[in-house]
């Protein structure tokens, strides 16, 4: 095997913070908004959804899984929150879209954990997961849009500040940190790593591979429910489509971030930075004036470059 130099190693391991370095001091330079303070505090608030739910998909990520179910997943547990509220109050409400969110992902994770199920295989079951929970919203919620709840504290989750950071910032962080805690010091992590690893040798070694293969699914959809919930409360409403796409971020900010699509390698701190590059990028294309298509064509290069990169890296 052959030696690779130590300053290509320590680029390669860098280098996902090198680009969102440059892409920053590029950005400020492009647009001088892009620094005010307003626009710094509209970034965090922006990516804190989609930090939240990148949290979840790195876990699914990490065992060499995707979903593609978790838009959905997410639409569906943030109109129930909002029809709930009057009901069951603001905890009843986030509760219930919690519980709604571990269940739609537990269900998957069964199935999948249930068929063995490869990555080709997670793609599908999700994308048709993804179908079924859109149309059930839409059947029960009779795709009418549903007004914001009147709750002055749902309503400062996901608009309040606490000093000049959004409470949607603390909540993704606190969502970050719990997510690294688990991954790196629990062994329900270790076991995640192991299982995307090298899955083979981990089920010979007596880790429950199954079991985590599916359980990942359940956390996933957690993040889905509580990022309906900062969504929900931000946009004061829900559509039939809301969560139309965020699967994709989701999983371009982790790719980005560069957690391997084959799984056992990436991590949270990663993630977060994936997700601010989404962010920045889509933030500094907004002030440059480009049109919503124009952005979809620039986030497909730049996860097509991710994966590129992932492979260089690999490879050195």
């Amino acid at each position: 095997m052959r030696s690779v130099p130590k300053w290509k190693s320590v680029l390669s391991q860098g280098q996902i913070f090198i680009i969102f370095a440059v892409l920053f001091v590029a950005s400020s330079f492009i647009n001088p908004r892009f620094t005010s303070v307003s626009n710094l505090t509209n970034i965090m608030r922006q990516v804190s959804v989609n930090g939240i739910l990148a949290c979840g998909m790195t876990f699914v990520m990490l065992t060499g899984g995707f979903d593609l179910s978790v838009g959905a997943t997410l639409t569906i547990a943030g109109a129930t929150a909002l029809k709930l509220q009057p009901v069951l109050g603001v905890a009843g409400a986030i509760i219930t879209a919690l519980a709604i969110g571990a269940l739609i992902g537990a269900l998957i994770g069964t199935i999948l954990s249930f068929i063995n199920a490869s990555s080709g295989d997670a793609f599908m079951i999700t994308l048709g997961a993804q179908y079924v929970v859109f149309g059930i919203s839409l059947e029960v919620y009779e795709a009418k849009f549903i007004s914001g709840s009147k709750d002055v504290f749902y309503n400062w989750i996901g608009t309040g500040n606490i000093g000049k950071i959004p409470v949607s910032v603390f909540i993704f962080l606190i969502v970050a940190i719990l997510s690294h805690l688990v991954l790196r010091y629990s062994s329900f992590g270790r076991n995640v790593y192991f299982t995307g690893g090298n899955y083979e040798a981990a089920r010979l070694s007596g880790i429950r591979t199954r079991f985590y293969k599916g359980a990942v699914y359940a956390v996933v959809g957690i993040t889905a429910a509580l990022a309906a919930v900062v969504l929900t409360s931000r946009t004061a409403g829900c559509s039939s489509d809301l969560g139309a796409g965020y699967e994709m971020d989701a999983i371009a900010a982790v790719m980005v971030g560069g957690t391997s699509t084959a799984g056992g390698e990436g991590n949270i701190l990663r993630t977060v930075v994936g997700v601010f590059i989404i962010g920045v990028l889509s933030n500094t294309l907004n002030l440059m004036g480009m049109s919503s298509f124009n952005q979809m064509i620039a986030k497909g290069i730049v996860v097509v470059l991710a994966v590129w990169l992932d492979n260089s890296r690999k490879n050195l």
